[in-house]
């Protein structure tokens, strides 16, 4: 993987997978790669990116066969997420980075750890679990079946209750409405495929493997990763945790509690080794 533009924010990444991915690199020092999940993009973490540029440098992209990057792969699959986010770890030289998802990124990031375990030296789980609960897989299929009869048009409606906690809806409408809009204007058959990959996605595995510090955060009203489960999740981590449950939060965590999640990330990044800085091509 070579960048082709050190001077921009954005970047356009050769990889192995298919055609060049557009990446987004904010900031210097320690390296922080962000993994979106379903229907998402990279700039889920726009905010963490500004918050954190002066301290860190954070590196966020659609996934190949989604949002900008839609059209690298003929299909989306999640190892070619993962072979996406591997081949931006092998630019890390000599030091390691910490990589954070967020939903099905969480999935992506362990089995990207897992290839990579020397090369990672955290790990932060936003909002989601090694592998979908039945009920959320059933959830999921049945949204399958009606994107194939109508299309994205009206599914964020349906989609926002389990997105977004009460307080979201009633008090701040304007994200749930701006959230709504993006996630109709993704591809069809981009979406739909990436909610069969999750459907079939299991990282359970990985998880008995984790050696690296972790710092997990869901939303006490997060239907996809709720506190209970998400406790047994991190619970089965053998390696040092920091467990989190944002009141007031549900799926959205990085919209609906911006500033208590850009310290949560910045305490726990800064409590790693402060001798190791992220090198990945030059800074803008």
């Amino acid at each position: 993987m070579k960048i082709s533009d050190n001077s921009a924010v954005r970047k356009l990444v050769a990889w192995s997978g298919g055609k060049p991915l557009l990446v987004d690199d904010f900031g210097s020092g320690k390296g922080l790669i962000c993994l979106h999940g379903l229907g998402g993009g990279g700039y889920f973490f726009s905010g963490l990116s500004q918050s954190l540029q002066g301290s860190n440098r954070v590196l966020s992209f659609d996934m190949p066969g989604a949002g900008f990057n839609v059209h690298v792969v003929e299909h989306f699959s999640i190892e070619a997420c993962v072979q996406a986010t591997v081949e931006i770890i092998d630019q890390v030289s000599p030091e390691p980075v910490v990589l954070l998802g967020h939903s099905m990124g969480v999935i992506i990031a362990l089995k990207a750890y897992a290839r990579r375990k020397d090369a990672v030296s955290g790990l932060i789980f936003l909002g989601g679990l090694p592998e979908p609960v039945s009920a959320i897989k059933d959830k999921l299929g049945q949204r399958v079946e009606k994107l194939k009869k109508v299309g994205m048009s009206g599914i964020g409606e349906e989609v926002m209750p389990g997105i977004f906690a009460e307080e979201t809806f009633s008090r701040r409408r304007h994200l749930v409405g701006m959230y709504q809009r993006l996630l109709e204007m993704n591809s069809k058959d981009s979406y739909v495929e990436s909610i069969q990959a999750l459907i079939q996605a299991d990282a359970n595995e990985e998880v008995e493997n984790i050696s690296v510090p972790c710092l997990a955060i869901t939303g006490m009203e997060d239907l996809y990763a709720s506190p209970l489960d998400f406790k047994k999740f991190v619970s089965s981590i053998t390696s040092e945790v920091t467990l989190e449950v944002f009141e007031n939060c549900g799926h959205m965590i990085f919209y609906e509690d911006p500033d208590r999640l850009h310290e949560s990330v910045y305490t726990f990044l800064q409590s790693l080794d402060s001798d190791w800085a992220f090198t990945y091509g030059e800074n803008p």
